[in-house]
């Protein structure tokens, strides 16, 4: 079977992996909008957000820089360069994860562990860490082909964890306030989490070690590393600038309705990010083979695919909004225009496919940094500005807006920087081996 029809399939799987998480996702939303008290969900999803938001800070650009290095010492066959690269990650985001966790905890003690804000804080102070190791196990399994790995413990036994747990504690009369929920998915985090690290310890040992790391090698990861700190976290940031300026600008039950909107897309977003997954192996074997021709056909491929996929997707979400919304209560049905600004958006942001994962893999991290950062000032601003004209609306409408502007200038940083055709309304096809 050729490597470009392992791709697809692998993607084909990913989608149905995501579309299940998607599916309990969105029922574990649902559960927890119906058992918290409307404060109290908005209130977590202001915690799950920064968490998100935040999470590549705390992971130091390692998930994504795993991509650029580790299919290509598989193809050498150079295993301790692996096992190398393994240890200095672990070891980096381990040693970052302290001072964030006595942070996180002495700002909650100052604003006061009953408080709201303390409470937000230590929450998301203590979920960073794992959710940085989450990111990290996950660049390495898709780096190695585990998709599998990557995807089915974090986004479908976590959501089964979470709504577990948390129906057992309604069971026995426990309130399902703020604080009850964030530990209950700080316990779920940390289970997936210990259980991937163990299978891939487990993995890991089969490649056999050639020689010693030395430190010249080291740096040169380190330095790869960092500048995707930058690069991932600002396109997290990026992601999630509706919801963090909502949070810090409107009251917190004003998030629940916007955030249900968001979940009902979820599976547009998904689609994206299945093909995120397969696509940064993809384009780092076509650089190391050096085949511009068949990299060029790798891009179009996948943009093409992530366009009409997003787009089917996005339409079927538009038509069942109403009904979507509807299961969460009474509060959300009014998020029904702020369902159909954000699918605009997801529309306008799978128009450039997997551009920002080229550039990764390619090296040029210094320019996407340098153009998420724009991106970033762009949302950021948009959200600000019509927030007060629009409300919730308005944060809608920036993100639309912004997610264009990001697609046509990755776009053309692309083809400036590597002579790739980023756009692309191909219909995707599989081809035989």
């Amino acid at each position: 079977m050729s490597e470009t029809r392992k791709g697809a399939l692998a993607a084909a799987l990913t989608v149905l992996v995501r579309a299940g998480s998607a599916a309990l996702t969105f029922g574990l939303q649902i559960l927890l909008a119906r058992l918290m008290p409307l404060e109290d969900y908005g209130g977590y999803v202001a915690v799950w957000t920064w968490m998100l938001a935040l999470g590549s800070f705390a992971a130091l650009g390692f998930a994504e820089s795993s991509i650029r290095f580790l299919p290509r010492y598989q193809l050498l066959g150079r295993g301790s360069a692996i096992h190398g690269y393994w240890r200095l990650a672990l070891r980096a985001i381990g040693a970052a994860a302290v001072p964030l966790v006595l942070g996180a905890v002495l700002l909650a003690w100052l604003l006061g562990f009953d408080t709201a804000g303390g409470m937000t804080v230590l929450l998301i102070g203590l979920g960073l860490p794992l959710l940085a190791a989450e990111y990290f196990f996950e660049g390495v399994g898709r780096s190695f082909g585990w998709f599998g790995l990557a995807t089915v413990p974090v986004y479908l036994v976590r959501p089964l964890l979470i709504g577990g747990l948390c129906v057992g504690l309604a069971w026995f009369g426990v309130e399902l306030t703020l604080p009850v929920v964030g530990a209950v998915l700080l316990v779920a985090m940390a289970l997936v989490t210990a259980g991937v690290g163990t299978v891939l310890v487990m993995r890991l040992r089969g490649f056999g070690r050639d020689g010693a790391v030395g430190r010249r090698q080291r740096r040169v990861w380190v330095a790869a590393a960092l500048p995707l700190l930058l690069v991932s976290g600002l396109e997290d940031l990026t992601s999630y600038a509706d919801l963090l300026v909502l949070s810090l600008m409107l009251p917190a039950e004003t998030l629940g309705p916007y955030f249900a909107a968001a979940r009902t897309l979820a599976l547009a977003g998904f689609v994206s990010y299945a093909a995120t997954l397969v696509a940064g192996r993809r384009f780092a074997l076509d650089l190391a083979g050096r085949d511009r021709a068949e990299l060029q056909r790798s891009v179009s491929r996948s943009t093409g695919a992530t366009l009409w996929a997003t787009v089917v997707a996005v339409v079927v979400a538009w038509a069942a909004g109403p009904l979507l919304l509807r299961l969460f209560g009474p509060e959300f049905t009014g998020a029904q225009g702020v369902l159909l600004l954000l699918g605009v958006g997801m529309i306008a942001k799978a128009a450039s496919g997997q551009a920002a994962e080229l550039l990764v893999v390619a090296g040029r991290q210094r320019e996407a940094m340098s153009l998420g950062a724009v991106v970033l000032g762009v949302q950021l601003g948009l959200c600000v500005a019509l927030v007060p004209l629009w409300g919730v609306a308005g944060a809608a409408a920036g993100m639309a807006l912004g997610m264009a502007v990001r697609s046509a200038l990755l776009g053309w940083l692309v083809w400036r920087l590597e002579r790739i055709r980023v756009w692309s309304a191909a219909v995707p096809r599989l081809r035989a081996a």
